[in-house]
């Protein structure tokens, strides 16, 4: 065990001495040993400036650390004092890693204990860190955002991992999106594949202005993606927003995730949302979900979870979906008292299609006040969109909604569109297993067109059924017995 402590600004050896001090650093002896030929460099604001970076003459700025390193570098911040905050911004390298660590010199797991690390030099903007290939990012707290605390810059981001980090507070005067928001991660990709990118185990809070992890994928790009067992709360951005657009393709998984309290400002912040554009796609799975909105905080539009595919009547018609398309899973998840429709899907493009499962979940409370239902499912903005939708909901407690249960609506009107839907015993193979209580307008609201319901748990004997304008549906169109 080799131990630093700290004197003044100075870090001084001790080899055999037994001394009483207010500091002490201590590295395993192994962390001294060279990885795969690359080196380590450390940098801690306790140390003076002509340091060396390693780690018993430390860098005290990161910038230094930048300068000295090399590809598949790593670079291990240390803090002398939980106050302290390590300034800057830095361009990683490929391979590259940036680690907070402990005086034990283990990562920093614990959310209380991780490094901070701010922006407030002219450097990159203010932006952090910026991405380069198969980068690793643990054990920092970055704070007070003025610009993204991890931007990829368009650059090749493929393997990055994200883990074991947190991100609180926009600083009040940033670097704002069209909605006034910066975005604590942002990760842009306009050609190319970018694989294989984690982020896992972080928590985002505390950001009127802040919202968290944004995806931009555009032209000919395609990006994996893998998101697990990350927080957000007291947000006024999105927890999760991935956007499409031209012909690129976006796979994710979205696994053991909470929110509560997004969409500060009275905005439309659904915590995840799928928006598409162009004829890009998107395959999504989402599964152990846990959204609240204990608050009660946003607009009538933010909802808990959304599928948005762009088109009339939006500006910017370049953009419009003509051929866009989306597979998307919701699973095992519970998604109670949204502000408005706890789930919506809106397809606003043409000729587009979307693939829906709904699979044990618990949709709970929710004040719909765009689709009308707990699901709402809004089919087409204009008429005869030649649009094509399946929906599979199957074991699901869908309760306690001011609205209905199950909203499906044709604002577009027209008859050119293709809808399976299947709540039980349909084309699709759903089990039914539904349980529909206390949905205060009724159990469904549908349009002139078949659907299937069997199998299911209504308030009464039989589902209460409506047409799309509200009124009482006498000839049904809802297969439930």
């Amino acid at each position: 065990m080799i131990c630093l402590f700290s004197s003044g600004k100075r870090l001084v050896k001790i080899l055999s001495v037994t001394i009483s001090l207010a500091l002490f650093l201590c590295f395993p002896a192994q962390l001294s040993a060279q990885q795969d030929g690359n080196a380590r460099y450390y940098v801690t604001t306790g140390a003076d400036s002509n340091g060396d970076g390693s780690r018993l003459e430390p860098f005290n700025a990161i910038a230094q650390a930048e300068a000295a390193s090399a590809p598949g570098d790593t670079i291990y911040l240390i803090s002398v004092a939980s106050t302290d905050v390590v300034n800057g911004g830095i361009v990683l390298k490929p391979r590259q890693k940036l680690i907070g660590v402990g005086p034990d010199g283990k990562l920093l797991e614990n959310v209380n204990d991780r490094i901070r690390m701010s922006n407030t030099t002219a450097k990159l903007d203010g932006v952090m860190v910026q991405l380069a290939d198969h980068n690793e990012i643990a054990g920092i707290h970055f704070v007070n955002m003025r610009h993204h605390a991890i931007s990829s810059a368009n650059s090749n981001y493929s393997g990055t991992t994200i883990h074991h980090t947190s991100f609180s507070g926009n600083a009040p005067e940033h670097i704002e999106d069209e909605r006034g928001l910066v975005y604590a991660i942002a990760l842009d990709a306009n050609s190319g594949h970018q694989d294989s990118v984690s982020i896992q185990s972080s928590d985002f809070r505390e950001g009127e202005d802040l919202g968290a992890i944004r995806v931009f994928q555009s032209g000919d790009s395609s990006g994996d993606y893998h998101f697990q067992d990350n927080h957000f709360s007291d947000l006024g951005g999105r927890p999760y927003f991935l956007r499409s657009q031209n012909s690129s393709r976006i796979e994710s998984v979205i696994l053991d995730s909470t929110a509560d309290n997004i969409g500060l400002g009275d905005r439309n912040s659904d915590s995840i949302i799928p928006y598409l554009m162009g004829q890009s796609e998107q395959v999504m799975l989402i599964q152990n979900f846990h959204y609240r909105n204990t608050r009660q905080v946003g607009s009538p539009s933010n909802t808990g979870i959304e599928a948005f595919l762009f088109g009339q009547p939006r500006p910017d018609e370049a953009n419009w979906c003509t051929r866009c398309k989306l597979t998307m899973k919701i699973i095992d998840s519970v998604i109670e008292d949204a502000v408005t429709d706890p789930i919506q899907f809106s397809n606003n493009g043409r000729n587009s299609e979307l693939n829906l499962e709904i699979r044990n979940n618990r949709i709970l409370g929710g004040n719909p006040r765009q689709g009308g239902g707990a699901i709402s499912l809004n089919l087409q903005s204009v008429a005869n969109s030649g649009s094509r939708v399946t929906l599979l909901v199957q074991d699901n407690e869908i309760s306690g909604a001011t609205g209905y249960g199950f909203s499906m609506n044709n604002r577009g009107g027209g008859e050119d569109y293709s809808a399976i839907i299947d709540f039980g015993g349909g084309a699709l193979g759903s089990q039914g297993n539904n349980r529909f209580t206390e949905n205060a307008k009724g159990d469904l609201r549908v349009p002139l067109r078949p659907i299937t319901a069997r199998n299911n748990q209504w308030d009464n004997a039989e589902p209460t059924i409506y047409q799309g304008d509200g009124e009482p549906m006498t000839k049904h169109e809802v297969d439930f017995k």
